[in-house]
């Protein structure tokens, strides 16, 4: 009986992590300004990962990281439809100064204009970068055409995470 209990209290977020396995191939096509699109892997370099949760090592995940200063934003322009995911962190990155606050998005921002958060349980763990700042993992379906410019923190932007179409 306790088994059985337990799975139960388990199957929602058994179905949302096949939910999640659905959207691989489902990927959009974007740019984003000032960023560029390399394999999210673990590695040593102090921009680096330390963490990546087994759903996106799993998936082949591409992440867009800064090739030059972002000023803490991600502009996005999606050109196809499809899934978007973002890492997100709001730790301290330092005072109010330049106003960055007011172009900040919230969890409760993201969440009003259509984004689902994803837990750590259904991604298989927590995303790390070497700066041990966790990131919370948003996703939603873009459609071409939008221009996204998202802001989470004074000097780390969104980043943008897509997934490995499949084969």
């Amino acid at each position: 009986m306790k088994t059985l209990l337990a799975f139960l209290i388990l199957l929602p977020n058994l179905v949302h992590a096949e939910n999640l396995r659905a959207l691989v191939g489902s990927s959009a096509t974007i740019s984003v300004l000032n960023m560029q699109p390399v394999p999210l892997v673990t590695s040593a370099d102090k921009k680096g990962w330390a963490r990546i949760p087994a759903f996106f090592t799993n998936h082949g995940a591409t992440i867009f990281t800064p090739t030059e200063s972002t000023n803490g934003v991600a502009d996005i322009e999606v050109q196809a439809d499809g899934y978007l995911f973002l890492a997100c962190n709001w730790d301290y990155q330092g005072n109010q100064s330049g106003n960055w606050e007011k172009e900040r998005w919230t969890e409760k921002n993201f969440k009003s204009k259509g984004w689902d958060r994803v837990s750590k349980n259904d991604l298989g763990g927590d995303l790390v970068k070497n700066d041990n700042r966790a990131q919370t993992i948003f996703f939603k379906r873009v459609k071409k055409g939008e221009k996204l410019r998202l802001r989470c923190n004074k000097y780390d932007p969104p980043y943008p995470i897509l997934l490995k179409s499949k084969p």
